[in-house]
């Protein structure tokens, strides 16, 4: 049987460390191999609340079968982000099951990122 999303999240969020949306703009300054993740669609991310600059999309259903060349390094340093947290700890936890060794959700998502004062494109 299929877990539920709520499971899956929570199961997700035990299992990958989070950062605040201030954590995650000190890792972007120091570290030159970090890449955000955005698993929403396009639409989603354009009509709610945009994207990190320089954050890369791949739709959530699409990361685990991606072989997107941007996810070559597993020593990385990645970042995941949603509209407000569940599917980034999702993305996230599917990374670290793929073998990325550095990987991290922001707390609050997106909007969390937006309420800290940052900057996102549309």
């Amino acid at each position: 049987m299929e877990k539920c999303f709520n499971t899956r999240v929570k199961e997700a969020m035990a299992a990958v460390p989070s950062v605040t949306a201030h954590q995650a703009m000190q890792l972007k300054e120091e570290r030159r191999d970090l890449l955000f993740l955005d698993p929403r669609n396009q639409d989603d991310i354009t009509a709610t609340t945009g994207i990190i600059p320089g954050a890369i999309s791949l739709p959530l259903d699409q990361l685990e079968s991606a072989r997107d060349e941007r996810l070559s390094d597993r020593q990385q340093t990645i970042i995941t982000a949603c509209q407000g947290g569940p599917m980034g700890a999702l993305a996230a936890h599917t990374l670290k099951q793929q073998g990325f060794n550095h990987v991290y959700y922001i707390d609050g998502g997106t909007q969390g990122w937006l309420d800290a004062g940052y900057p996102t494109e549309r």
